[in-house]
């Protein structure tokens, strides 16, 4: 980490901070604010029914007035829930020309493709400084922290959020989102599961009988929380990878214990993970859609610091059964990042990769092939249930032809009633990788198994497979020709 000043440059990133990408979704339409409702339960139900109702159409939702807080004290959910907030997210890609899913998808992965990793520099001022705790003054629940869900255990500061740890042997920054639960005005816990990379550091720390040290942004800058889920390699840094994206160096305020805070953010918190301290943390309602994992000891994390700005913003994401309001980029980067590990793999023939929104981004994947030779789906397939990002708390991947667009769960769920055959084409992998939020385990043992589906038609049979009972493509071309009128009539928009 450099210390020099940020020369002012273009960025393919429109917006600077959290503040400007909300001046930025207002301005296309995809933000509405709302006033005076309770931070006790009642903003996660109001945005688990506008997500249940309207999915990808749901507006990012800006909870403002919070009864008992400060006016301009805000939570904020559903950051990057659309393609246009996603696309406005990541900068450079133009989604309104776009086909469908797998096109959009083909952009994003086109802009992640030279990425190049640049470091952060140091910087002496930031708004974060506008207003700082420390000592008795710290005070957790001087934020409107919801109760996202109904049974939750407590106040959540920590979901749309990043944790910032450090190597102790290598000096690696890695940033995580792992969720924060507040007991009260400087005691909190995190749960991080094992085998994440924070939680790589923090046993590290621990088996030396030492507190690990901590930064946790609550209040973050949207590209922050993307690369926070995005797991680049171990080794390299999520901030180096904003920056990347940026094309200019993330600023960052160097923080009481010497790890980088980025002084774009919101909220951050400052502090150590204790290895002598441990308190009751859950139950919370997690990404597979349930309140599982229960109570569990955690280590504690004891808040020393906290800076935020004036009137700032708490950044929130809360699960729920699908679908809801940070499902749609979890999707997106999970599939770009198992399509790239397949390429890299050297699998060739990939056509289209999702990690579906109904399996909570997570639990059922799909890869579409155009098959080569004999044994290429379980090459896909067998790689593709224990690659990054899909290999914790997998359960179902399915190959598909090329024919099929792997984002249609229509067309996926076709494939596999009429190409596969269950007796030769299911593959079962035992003692994989899971957690104890993986509402499946039942006991200390956190391990899954796996299902990889062959849907595809056997490669020997190609050439004499029963044809498809489809419109032709040159079919299409001419009906729409002559009748492009008549169908935007019945349908109310122009036919794809």
């Amino acid at each position: 980490m450099t210390t020099l000043a940020v020369e002012p440059r273009t960025s393919p990133v429109a917006y600077r901070d959290l503040r400007g990408w909300l001046q930025a979704a207002e301005a296309l339409g995809e933000l509405k604010r709302v006033g005076g409702v309770h931070w006790d339960r009642e903003m996660g139900a109001m945005v688990d029914m506008c997500y249940r109702r309207s999915g990808r159409r749901a507006p990012a939702l800006v909870f403002d007035d919070v009864p008992g807080y400060p006016p301009g004290y805000r939570c904020l959910y559903g950051m990057m829930a659309s393609p246009r907030r996603f696309a406005l997210t990541v900068g450079g890609l133009d989604v309104a020309s776009a086909s469908g899913t797998m096109d959009i998808l083909t952009r994003y992965r086109a802009r992640m493709k030279d990425v190049q990793y640049v470091p952060p520099v140091e910087v002496g001022s930031s708004p974060l400084l506008e207003n700082v705790m420390e000592g008795d003054a710290v005070d957790l629940l001087g934020f409107p922290v919801p109760i996202h869900h109904e049974l939750d255990g407590g106040r959540y500061i920590g979901t749309a959020c990043a944790v910032i740890t450090r190597d102790p042997d290598t000096g690696w920054i890695n940033a995580g989102t792992y969720r924060v639960q507040v007991f009260d005005r400087n005691t909190a816990a995190c749960y991080i599961s094992p085998g994440k990379h924070g939680r790589l550091h923090r046993d590290k720390y621990f088996e030396r009988g030492q507190p690990c040290p901590a930064v946790a942004v609550v209040g973050l800058d949207p590209l922050l929380f993307l690369a926070a889920r995005y797991q680049v390699p171990p080794g390299l840094s999520e901030l180096d990878w904003v920056g990347g994206l940026r094309e200019e160096p993330m600023a960052v305020l160097r923080g009481e214990a010497g790890l980088p805070i980025p002084a774009n953010s919101e909220i951050v918190l400052e502090g150590e993970f204790r290895h002598d301290e441990k308190r009751l943390e859950g139950p919370f309602g997690e990404w597979p859609g349930y309140y599982a994992g229960g109570k569990v000891e955690e280590p504690v994390f004891r808040v020393k610091r906290i800076l935020h700005r004036h009137q700032p913003i708490l950044t929130c994401a809360a699960s729920m059964k699908p679908p809801h309001a940070h499902l749609y980029e979890r999707a997106f980067i999970r599939s770009a990042a198992l399509w790239e590990g397949l390429e890299k793999a050297s699998v060739p023939e990939i056509q289209g990769v999702w990690v579906h929104e109904a399996g909570s981004g997570r639990t059922f994947n799909v890869v579409s092939i155009k098959q080569r030779y004999h044994g290429h789906v379980r090459q896909a397939g067998m790689l593709a249930t224990q690659m990054v990002p899909v290999a914790y708390g997998n359960r179902w991947t399915i190959v598909v032809d090329e024919d099929i667009d792997p984002s249609n769960l229509d067309e996926v769920v076709w494939a596999m009633g009429t190409r596969c055959d269950p007796k030769e084409d299911l593959e079962i992998t035992r003692r994989c990788w899971s957690s104890k939020i993986d509402p499946m385990i039942f006991d200390a043992k956190l391990y899954n198994s796996r299902v990889m589906v062959d849907a595809c038609i056997p490669y020997e049979r190609r050439g004499e497979f029963s044809p498809v009972a489809e419109t032709s493509p040159e079919l299409r071309a001419k009906m729409k020709a002559k009748y492009g009128q008549v169908f935007a009539e019945i349908l109310g928009d122009e036919i794809r």
